[in-house]
Parts: structure tokens; C-alpha cells; sequence
């Protein structure tokens, strides 16, 4: 646990996420999306849109010009888009990915630190870094696992 946490720090750190869940939902799923639907179809809307959502975070997580980087950035936060501006398509609105965008966030960001305010919650200390096969099947598993359940909650459970 951080040393240094505090219930004013989750907040402020819950109140970034929204901001930014709701700036990008507002322009990769409101906007792009919804205009790309009504132009190209479903089907190429949501590709598009999944596309330009992990070339853009290859800018905010500041990856550009880094190759490995920039293919792991692009899978996790493109297959997310993915899933997301699928459930868009599938619920014609944009709740769902709202919900699903701001809860990945707020556990990634703000319960295991991993945003860019840096130390919320959980810290990592000690232990060794995975290496080889286990640290491939780490990040296979972290690129594919959360958007194929993803999908298949949207695909299943979401009623059209």
C-alpha cells in the first residue's frame, strides 16, 4: 500500500480519469465513431475508430518512436477501442463503453498506479521482474484476455 495514500488522492485521481474517459469517449466513440457508422457501416466504423484510439495513445503514453512500445500500446488500448466502439455499435449509445473505459482506468490508474499521476494505491516493491517466456505470457495475457471477456459480455449479455 502507498505510504503516502490518502482519500484526497483517490479522488483526484478518479476525477482525472473521468475527465479524460469522458474527453475520449466524447470524440473516439461520440464523435469519429457515430459519424463513421452513419458513412462507412458498422463494420469499418468500429475498425477505424479502434485504429486511430491506439495510434493516439501511442502519443499520450509518450511510446512514438519506440517499436516495441508502440505494438504493445497499440494492441491493448486498439483491441480495447475495439471492444468498446463495438459496444457502441451493438447499444447505439455511449454508456457502455463509458462504464467499461472509466473502470479500466480507475483500476489500472488509480488502484495499481500505473497512470500518470504516478503512486495512488498500490505499490509494487521488491520481488524480480518476469522474465522470457513468463513475461510474453504476461503481457499475451494483458493485450488479450480484457477485451476478449469484454467482448463477450457485449456480445451475450447486452441486449440490443
Amino acid at each position: 500500500m502507498n505510504s503516502q495514500f490518502s482519500f484526497t488522492l483517490l479522488l483526484d485521481s478518479v476525477w482525472y480519469d473521468l475527465k479524460s474517459v469522458f474527453t475520449e469517449e466524447l470524440i473516439y466513440r461520440g464523435a469519429l465513431l457515430y459519424l463513421l457508422i452513419k458513412k462507412l457501416g458498422s463494420k469499418t466504423g468500429v475498425l477505424i475508430s479502434a485504429i486511430a484510439f491506439g495510434i493516439y495513445h501511442w502519443f499520450s503514453f509518450g511510446a512514438f518512436g519506440n517499436v516495441v512500445p508502440m505494438i504493445y500500446v497499440f494492441l491493448l488500448t486498439g483491441l480495447m477501442s475495439l471492444v468498446w466502439a463495438y459496444a457502441f455499435a451493438k447499444t447505439k449509445s455511449i454508456m457502455l463503453p463509458f462504464g467499461l473505459h472509466l473502470g479500466w482506468n480507475v483500476i489500472n490508474n488509480g488502484l495499481f498506479s500505473k497512470g500518470p499521476l504516478g503512486e495512488i494505491a498500490l505499490v509494487a516493491t521488491g520481488g524480480i521482474e518476469p522474465e522470457g517466456a513468463i513475461m510474453i505470457l504476461g503481457l499475451v495475457i494483458s493485450v488479450f484476455v480484457p477485451p476478449l471477456v469484454t467482448w463477450l459480455y457485449v456480445k451475450y449479455a447486452v441486449k440490443e
